[in-house]
């Protein structure tokens, strides 16, 4: 492939296939060369690695990831663009197709057995805004060898994706995740890139897998839901049903508010309870 694909062909590829982006699935689609070349040389995977692109969309950004030697695996919910990407690699990229292959299916529904990959592989997508967080969540909990993701998301959810103890986007999104790892903001993301250009703005969150998944995350999944329920209320409130005597040995305030607690402080009181 001479070079990555920009805005003329997109709107051309787009117009070929008789597809307009769709907001109730969350399209909008990558334009810029630089930006999109700039996404692959940052994909968290060694060069040769596996990864798994969730909404390719064109493939926009399909095609740099395989220039760089990865193996993509996409899926893609929209079924003319599951369709289409194959034949787009085939013409763009042809010797890329044994590193390719591409599912059609709501990315929610992923099981472990629709990759059949043994070792880590990495997460590189630009994500379905409004299903962002559940995608992430879903793909961590069901895939133990996703080490790894690089995602660009709207701006509120990256900030509480990679919110700090305490501040005011600090949540359940940010705890949950970091239940599996750490997360960062590692670029903004111009709307300028997109097409059609969102009305809100956007982030790269990077995610390194840290630990693997322990036998309280259920418990404290719960009480992280549970506490966050009633935001505004202090622990001793939210979790009424605790006895004092569980926050003591927690050595945690009963009068703190949930912001206040890190993914530790909600484990070690779920191992109490248990």
């Amino acid at each position: 492939m001479a070079s990555v694909p920009g805005a003329g062909w997109v709107r051309a590829k787009a117009a070929q296939l008789g597809v307009s982006p769709s907001k109730s699935l969350g399209q909008n689609f990558m334009t810029d060369p630089h930006f999109l070349s700039h996404i692959a040389d940052l994909a968290p995977a060694p060069r040769g690695g596996r990864i798994l692109e969730v909404g390719p969309g064109l493939g926009s950004l399909t095609l740099p990831l395989l220039e760089r030697g990865f193996e993509v695996k996409a899926v893609e919910l929209d079924s003319r663009l599951a369709e289409a990407l194959p034949k787009t690699v085939r013409d763009l990229s042809q010797s890329s197709l044994p590193r390719f292959s591409c599912l059609h299916k709501d990315a929610l529904n992923l099981e472990e057995g629709d990759l059949d990959w043994s070792g880590p592989f990495s997460l590189v997508s630009n994500l379905p805004y409004s299903v962002s967080v559940p995608i992430i969540l879903h793909l961590l909990s069901s895939f133990p060898l996703l080490s790894s993701f690089l995602v660009l998301v709207q701006k509120e959810v990256g900030e509480r994706l990679c919110a700090k103890t305490g501040g005011k986007s600090y949540g359940v999104p940010t705890l949950k995740l970091a239940w599996y790892g750490k997360a960062k903001i590692v670029g903004k993301v111009p709307r300028t890139v997109f097409w059609p250009a969102p009305h809100v703005d956007s982030v790269l969150v990077g995610f390194e897998r840290e630990e693997e998944e322990g036998a309280l995350k259920e418990t404290t999944f719960s009480l992280i839901d549970a506490a966050f329920r009633t935001r505004r209320k202090t622990l001793k409130n939210s979790l009424s049903p605790l006895d004092a005597s569980v926050f003591e040995k927690a050595g945690i305030d009963p009068a703190s508010r949930p912001e206040n607690l890190s993914i530790r402080d909600f484990e070690h009181i779920a191992a109490l309870l248990s």
